[in-house]
C-alpha cells in the first residue's frame, strides 16, 4: 500500500482585507491584504497515491470521515482544484484524500484558506513522494509556488503559506502576485480569541459576494484607502503597538461588512449577536477594563485580538459574558507542516 503524506495548514485571520476581484478567473484581487497566520485553526490533510489504478482515475476525497460526492457543497471546488493541480504540474495518478478541520467550516474561518492550502500541499507531496517542505523544494515546488496554486483554489489559501504576518500583494498584473512575511511569529506572539456566533453555513458564500463588491458605493472610496492602511498595519506590527493595530483592524472589518451591505444585492453576514458582541468590546475597552480589539472576516464570527499574556484572563470574561457560544482560543501561528504518514 502507497504511503500517505499529511499537510497541516492554518487558517488565517486579515487585519486588512482582501475583498473584490480584478479578474475572478485569474483570482486577481482588487486590492493587497494583509493577515496573521493562526496556531491552532486548521485543516489536516492527508493524500496518497491510489495504487493499481490506470492514469486519470478517480479521486477520492473523504471529510470528516465522509466521502464528498461531485454537486455537494464544498466538494466541486475541491475536486475541480485537484483537476487543476493535475493540468498545471502535469501529473495523473488518482489520489485518496482525507482532511478534517480544528474548527468549524464555511462560517467565516477562512476554512477555505487553510483547506485548500492543505488539498495542494498534501496532493503535491504525494504526487512527488515528498515528505518534507525542504524536500518540495528540492524539487521545484517552492512555498511560493505551491501558494500561488493554492490561490486558485482560495484566494486567501496563499497568505497561510507563510508564519506570522503576511502581505498578499496584488502586483500590477496577474501574474505579479506575490506573498511575503511582513512580521514573524517570535517578533509579536499576539492571541486570537474567536467567539463562534453561529456555526451555521453561510447563505451567501463568499466567492458569491465578492462578485458584487464593485456594486456598492462605498467600494471605491474603500480601495483609495487601502495603502494607507495596510501602512499603519505594518508600522504597528513593527512597533508592537497594539492599539494602533486594534483601530486600524476595526476600522477595516467595518468598512468591508459595509461594503458588503451595500452591494446590490447585498450580503449581510454580521448578525444581531455579532453586534451585540462588537458593542462589548467597544464598551468594556472604553472603561478600561479590555484591553483587546475586534475583527470579522466574511462571516458572523468575532475574532478578539490581544495580547498572549491577557488571553486566559479575557476568555474567562468572555465566556463569562456570553456562555452560550463556543470560544477558540488561538495565537500566531508558523505557518504550514508536511510529514509522511497520519499524525494519530
Amino acid at each position: 500500500m502507497t504511503e500517505f503524506f499529511t499537510a497541516e495548514v492554518p487558517s488565517n485571520i486579515a487585519f486588512v482585507k482582501y475583498w473584490g476581484k480584478l479578474d475572478k478567473k485569474l483570482q486577481w484581487p482588487a486590492n493587497d491584504s494583509l493577515s496573521m497566520t493562526l496556531n491552532h485553526a486548521k485543516t489536516i490533510t492527508s493524500a496518497r497515491v491510489i495504487p493499481n489504478q490506470s492514469d486519470n482515475g478517480q479521486d477520492i476525497i473523504t471529510k470528516e470521515g465522509k466521502v464528498l460526492v461531485r454537486g455537494q457543497a464544498g466538494a466541486d471546488k475541491a475536486y475541480n482544484h485537484l483537476a487543476f493541480l493535475r493540468e498545471q504540474l502535469g501529473f495523473s495518478a488518482a489520489l485518496d484524500i482525507h482532511t478534517k478541520n480544528t474548527f468549524p467550516s464555511e462560517c467565516g474561518i477562512a476554512s477555505s484558506a487553510s483547506g485548500l492550502g492543505a488539498l495542494t500541499l498534501s496532493a503535491v507531496a504525494a504526487w512527488t513522494n515528498s515528505s518534507t517542505l525542504d524536500d518540495l523544494q528540492l524539487k521545484g515546488q517552492t512555498l511560493a509556488a505551491l501558494s500561488a496554486l493554492a490561490r486558485m483554489g482560495s484566494g486567501s489559501a496563499c497568505r497561510s503559506f507563510l508564519g506570522g504576518y503576511v502581505e498578499w500583494k496584488a502586483g500590477e498584473t496577474p501574474t505579479t502576485q506575490e506573498v511575503q512575511q511582513v512580521g514573524s511569529q517570535s517578533q509579536w506572539e499576539l492571541a486570537d480569541l474567536i467567539l463562534i456566533v453561529s456555526k451555521e453555513k453561510k447563505s451567501v458564500s463568499s466567492t458569491e459576494a465578492h462578485e458584487t463588491a464593485w456594486s456598492s458605493p462605498l467600494f471605491r472610496p474603500r480601495l483609495a484607502g487601502i495603502k494607507e492602511r495596510l501602512h499603519a498595519v505594518r508600522q504597528a506590527i513593527n512597533t508592537k503597538n497594539l492599539p494602533a493595530l486594534g483601530q486600524a483592524i476595526e476600522a477595516d472589518a467595518i468598512e468591508m461588512h459595509a461594503v458588503m451591505m451595500t452591494s446590490n444585492p447585498p450580503a449581510r453576514y454580521m448578525t444581531n449577536d455579532s453586534e451585540s458582541v462588537l458593542s462589548w468590546v467597544r464598551t468594556e475597552r472604553s472603561i478600561g477594563a479590555f484591553d483587546a480589539w475586534f475583527t470579522m472576516d466574511a462571516g458572523p464570527n468575532v475574532h478578539i485580538i490581544c495580547s498572549k499574556e491577557n488571553a486566559t484572563k479575557y476568555a474567562e470574561k468572555i465566556k463569562t459574558k456570553f456562555p452560550d457560544f463556543d470560544l477558540l482560543i488561538d495565537s500566531t501561528g508558523s505557518g504550514p507542516v508536511l510529514f509522511r504518514g497520519i499524525r494519530t
